[in-house]
């Protein structure tokens, strides 16, 4: 998506103006529907003004029942000279013209039609959900606990419901629907959310993998400048301690039970701690001091596949004289 997909394999695109742009549009659609009757298509939505495009951004709606290989399908039916896949996202030239095909499963394809449209909308809410300790993507608005090693651990389902999420941040909704004529109507619309903070934006405040992605995004220098210009500075005062929003999201999205899930979530955490203690890599080479590398990860996996299903009780309920009896024994068959 951006229309740089290919840059890497030196196939440089061009853009085309709306004109163009909704010729190909047509003939894609028209030929995708004609080859498989149940896939339906959307093309994601832009502001009503865009004189150029740099890319075709076309969501493809599938269910259980229907599946392709889309890679065979694009090379067979557009043969192009690369495609890219980037998370299920493929990307490939057609008429020296990028085109980005978007797979969408039926159960999430109204808030995914939500979440792409109109850029930098989605890009704009994810950072602002963020500060609350939350995703929002394609697939719905998440919670993101983090284990007691503070990485992200799992990923706890809030909603997919799109007004919803929308109300929750402070988004008006049913000015969403109406569309934008301008990029700047698209800025003004991200500005007076709720929650706006203009810090959290700044590339220097962006994590790496954020940062290097945005400075891609021509719209992001855009919506940068645009708050440089009009001298937006700062905005709503987030607190560090994510863990403080917790009520109030919980109290808003009652069904997830976040709370209890949670809660299970960190019971799986206290437990998998326990068996990480009793049982590691260092212990095992405390063992066997000239086992590493790939060898040592073999042993570890041999052992855990002899004792499958059981490995975590067998861990948990035994103590360390056993499980180094018992490792060894294994160790030594294989």
């Amino acid at each position: 998506m951006g229309g740089k997909a290919l840059n890497k394999y030196n196939i440089h695109t061009e853009r085309k103006n709306t004109k163009e742009f909704l010729t190909l549009v047509e003939e894609i659609r028209n030929k995708i529907q004609g080859d498989f009757k149940f896939l339906l298509t959307a093309v994601v939505k832009y502001y009503h003004t865009k004189e150029s495009h740099g890319d075709l951004d076309l969501l493809l709606r599938f269910d259980k029942h229907h599946t392709i290989d889309l890679r065979k399908y694009i090379q067979e039916t557009f043969h192009p000279q690369a495609i890219h896949n980037n998370g299920g996202v493929f990307s490939f030239d057609y008429k020296n013209f990028q085109i980005d095909f978007i797979s969408i499963m039926d159960e999430k394809w109204e808030i995914a039609n939500v979440y792409y449209s109109y850029d930098c909308t989605g890009n704009a809410m994810g950072k602002t959900f963020h500060k609350f300790g939350l995703s929002y993507g394609w697939n719905g608005l998440f919670y993101k606990y983090r284990n007691s090693h503070g990485t992200n651990s799992g990923n706890i389902l809030l909603t997919t419901d799109a007004r919803k999420i929308f109300e929750f941040g402070g988004y008006d909704y049913d000015r969403f629907l109406l569309g934008f004529e301008t990029l700047e109507d698209i800025f003004k619309f991200v500005i007076n959310g709720k929650y706006f903070n203009a810090d959290i934006f700044q590339m220097e405040n962006l994590k790496s993998i954020d940062r290097k992605r945005n400075r891609k995004r021509d719209s992001y220098h855009l919506f940068l400048k645009y708050l440089k210009d009009n001298n937006i500075i700062s905005g709503f005062n987030f607190n560090e301690n994510k863990d403080s929003y917790l009520p109030i999201i919980n109290e808003y999205f009652p069904d997830a039970n976040l709370l209890e899930k949670i809660n299970e979530l960190q019971e799986l955490d206290k437990k998998n701690k326990v068996i990480s203690q009793k049982f590691n890599g260092d212990l095992v080479m405390a063992w066997l001091p000239n086992l590493k590398g790939r060898e040592l990860g073999d042993a570890l996996k041999k052992f855990k596949d002899a004792l499958g299903d059981d490995y975590e009780n067998f861990i948990l309920n035994n103590k360390y004289i056993t499980i180094y009896n018992h490792f060894m024994s294994i160790y030594r068959n294989f």
